[in-house]
């Protein structure tokens, strides 16, 4: 199958999309996608970043290593709450800018409608933590991201 894709921030690109399944589908199965398992050595890197305000050239500043971690950007909720567990509401904070600016400045960390800034987002309001207006516009102006901070609208 031939596909087009095309963004305001990128040139059209063809790609062409094998598809192939092993296994059987079991219908009892609530995943809608794949499993990614969070490491936690990576995250607590990421959030060294976020907290120490280097956000603005996060490709000088990440290790390639560290580049190259970018399937986080696909783990779903149950992933992220286990992870975020014991995080502090600021550092949860600290990590949305964090994946928001990640997403705009380094081209294989999409999340798109599975970006971290939602998982984590849920994760805060859980906790009864609204994030304030200054926020919101601040994420509005720094992504392109239609489904940051809340996700998809139903």
């Amino acid at each position: 199958m031939m596909a087009q894709t095309q963004r305001a921030d990128r040139p059209t690109t063809i790609t062409k999309e094998v598809i192939m399944s092993t296994g059987a589908w079991d219908p009892d199965k609530k995943t809608t996608h794949q499993e990614v398992v969070i490491d936690a050595a990576l995250l607590d890197r990421l959030l060294k970043i976020a907290l120490q305000d280097s956000l603005e050239d996060l490709p000088n500043v990440m290790s390639v290593e560290d580049q190259q971690g970018n399937a986080i950007m696909l783990a779903g909720q149950s992933g992220w709450d286990r992870a975020l567990k014991d995080y502090s509401d600021g550092e949860l904070i600290a990590l949305i800018k964090f994946f928001t600016l990640v997403e705009m400045q380094l081209p294989s960390w999409v999340g798109g409608s599975q970006s971290p800034v939602i998982a984590i987002t849920a994760q805060l309001k859980c906790r009864g933590v609204k994030l304030e207006r200054e926020l919101l516009l601040w994420i509005r102006k720094n992504s392109t991201n239609r489904f940051i901070p809340n996700g998809a609208v139903l």
